[in-house]
C-alpha cells in the first residue's frame, strides 16, 4: 500500500482492502486495537501502518473462522503461547470441519449416482460384493417407538452426520426366506465401516456390525407406506431363486430418495443388499 502523505488510509480505503466493514473497524477501535487520527472539522478517521497491520491480522484470524469477538481478544492477548494454542484448536476444528465435509460430498456422489440409476430405470438386480457397513437400530415400521434419553441421544448424533449416515430398512433373513407377505420391517441408519472410525462413533446394543460379504443388489421403489410388504423386494428374491442362490444373512437398504414417479405419486427408492451364498 502506497503511504499518502500526511495520513495512511481513511476508513472507507482499509475497509475496502481488509474486507471488514466499517463498523467492525469501529469495533476493533472500541476494543483499543486500532488507534485511528482524527482529521479535520469532522474527525475523520486516518489509520497509520500499525493499525493496517492490526486490521490484516484481524482479517487473517476471521478467515481462520474466528469471530469478532474473537478475533479482538486474540489482538489484544497476542501473546506467542497464546497465539500457538488458540491456532491449534482452531486447526483442530478445522481437520473435523474438513473430515465431515469429505464424508457429506462421498454422500451426494451416492444419492446422485442413485438417482441417475433411478431415472434410467436400472433396477435390474445383479450379484455384487458390499464393504462393511454399521446400522443403527431405530424402531419397528409398525408398532410403538421407544428409546431412552441415551438412545435420543445416539440417534440425534447419527442425524447430525447426514448424509454420511443415511435411512435404511433391515429385513430378517427368516421373514426373507418365509411364506408371509408381510415383513417386520426394522427402520434404522446406517454408514460404512470406514466413516464410522472416522466419526468415531461407538458401538450400542443398537448398533449392529454388517461384515463384508456377497450379496444380491438392486435398487427397489415402492409406496413410503408399504415397506413391511415382501413385494418390495420381490425382483431381488425372484432372481436368488432363479439363480439357485440361499440367501445368508438379513438384508439391509440404504436410501435414495423419496420422488415422484411418472404419475405424480411419492414412491421410495432404496438400494439394497441380501447376502447369499
Amino acid at each position: 500500500m502506497k503511504e499518502k502523505k500526511g495520513y495512511v488510509y481513511s476508513s472507507t480505503e482499509l475497509s475496502r482492502y481488509y474486507g471488514i466493514s466499517v463498523k467492525g473497524m469501529e469495533f476493533y477501535e472500541q476494543k483499543n486495537l486500532v488507534h485511528p487520527e482524527r482529521i479535520g472539522p469532522g474527525k475523520t478517521r486516518r489509520y497509520n501502518l500499525l493499525d493496517c497491520y492490526q486490521l490484516s491480522a484481524a482479517r487473517m484470524l476471521r478467515n481462520c473462522g474466528f469471530k469478532i469477538e474473537d478475533t479482538a481478544a486474540l489482538l489484544e492477548n497476542n501473546r506467542p503461547e497464546f497465539l500457538c494454542e488458540e491456532l491449534g484448536e482452531r486447526a483442530v476444528q478445522i481437520e473435523e470441519s474438513i473430515r465431515l465435509q469429505e464424508g457429506v460430498l462421498r454422500g451426494i456422489e451416492r444419492i446422485r449416482e442413485g438417482i441417475r440409476k433411478v431415472e434410467e430405470e436400472d433396477f435390474t438386480p445383479c450379484l455384487t460384493g458390499h464393504g462393511g457397513f454399521y446400522r443403527l437400530f431405530i424402531r419397528q415400521f409398525t408398532g410403538m417407538h421407544t428409546s431412552t434419553r441415551r438412545e435420543s441421544d445416539q440417534l440425534s448424533l447419527w442425524n447430525s452426520l447426514m448424509p454420511v449416515t443415511e435411512a435404511s430398512l433391515r429385513f430378517s433373513k427368516e421373514e426373507l426366506q418365509g411364506q408371509s407377505e408381510r415383513l417386520n420391517t426394522e427402520v434404522g441408519m446406517i454408514l460404512s465401516e470406514a466413516d464410522f472410525e472416522t466419526f468415531g462413533l461407538q458401538e450400542t446394543e443398537r448398533v449392529t456390525h454388517i461384515a463384508p460379504g456377497r450379496a444380491v443388489y438392486g435398487i427397489v421403489a415402492g409406496p413410503e407406506t408399504e415397506l413391511d410388504r415382501k413385494r418390495w423386494l420381490q425382483g431381488l428374491l425372484d432372481f436368488i431363486a432363479d439363480r439357485g442362490l440361499t440367501i445368508a444373512g438379513d438384508g439391509f437398504s440404504r436410501l435414495i430418495f423419496v420422488m415422484q414417479d411418472g404419475q405424480g405419486a411419492r414412491r421410495r427408492y432404496d438400494e439394497v443388499w441380501i447376502p447369499v451364498e
